[in-house]
């Protein structure tokens, strides 16, 4: 795997006082809330597949991995005032060093720059139909705005 850092020295320091932990239930207004800002739904999705970034005592910060067919960055997110600053590698890297049964890890995202940067590769969009139930189903497939990318995790030393 090859994980770029992306983050300058700036973006480090700042970072440096975010602490990453695993969601639980009582953290599921936060996240609702942190996700809604970009319009991301989370409705259905279990909070102990989240992970959360704290300043202090206060979420500013999620992401969702989801495993099944494949595996997934389903959605990310961290609070307006504190992008970046480098929190969000923080929760991409935290969610891929979880992954233990999988050769790739896949997202769907309409800002592919930010997981391009953390080294995922653009996939063509005819793909999203065949890895994603609900995109070959839907009616806007081609002119959707979101692309597919996807890591390649099989060479990280695991």
């Amino acid at each position: 795997m090859n994980l770029h850092d992306g983050k300058d020295n700036a973006s480090a320091a700042v970072a440096s006082d975010i602490t990453l932990r695993k969601a639980v239930v009582s953290d599921t207004v936060a996240v609702q809330v942190i996700m809604s800002t970009y319009f991301l739904d989370i409705e259905g999705l279990p909070m102990d597949g989240f992970i959360v970034a704290l300043k202090g005592q206060r979420i500013i910060g999620a992401a969702c991995l989801q495993t099944g067919k494949m595996t997934e960055i389903h959605s990310i997110a961290v609070h307006p005032n504190h992008r970046g600053k480098g929190i969000g590698h923080m929760l991409l890297y935290e969610m891929i060093s979880q992954v233990k049964d999988a050769d790739f890890v896949f997202t769907r995202t309409t800002s592919p720059v930010f997981f391009e940067k953390a080294g995922f590769k653009r996939l063509d969009d005819s793909e999203k139909a065949e890895l994603w139930d609900d995109c070959a189903g839907c009616n806007r497939l081609n002119t959707c705005k979101q692309s597919v990318l996807r890591l390649d995790i099989r060479d990280n030393g695991r």
